[in-house]
């Protein structure tokens, strides 16, 4: 009599199955990481293109023409850059900047140097905050960094 040797048993489905549950199980966590470190690191991205659309707002007040040679103010919540007019009319730039919302906790400007420094910036709805300074000097040399808590 000859019997039937075609297909597997179900014990070798069963191993297969559960090699496979054990590869899942193991790679999960990997590939959350990888998504979480993915979201964060453009979360830090877009907090950098706002500093530089930021710094260009400022740039463009102080070569208005009616600058008066102040100080320039920064909104935390648009980046709108303000200072004071020859005439006393405020000059004000809008940031061109179409990313991500960001809203900053502290934004400041040095007129004498240059620097942009901004602390407690953030995607709006998310809760992780970065900090970013321009000066060469400090430890974010122009990058976003993740502020600890």
């Amino acid at each position: 009599m000859k019997t039937n040797t075609k297909g597997f048993t179900l014990i070798e489905l069963l191993a297969v199955i559960v090699i496979l549950a054990i590869i899942a199980l193991i790679a999960s966590p990997i590939i959350l990481g990888i998504i979480q470190n993915a979201r964060e690191s453009s979360m830090a991205r877009s907090v950098e293109n706002f500093a530089s659309s930021v710094q260009t707002a400022i740039t463009s007040v102080m070569y208005d023409t009616n600058y008066g040679g102040g100080d320039v103010t920064v909104d935390t919540t648009t980046g709108k850059a303000t200072a004071e007019g020859a005439n006393g009319t405020p000059v004000e730039k809008e940031p061109s900047y179409s990313g991500s919302e960001i809203e900053c906790t502290t934004i400041t400007y040095d007129k004498n140097t240059g620097y942009l420094s901004m602390t407690g910036c953030h995607v709006k709805g998310s809760d992780i905050k970065f900090k970013y300074d321009n000066n060469p000097t400090s430890g974010t040399k122009g990058a976003a960094v993740r502020e600890t808590a």
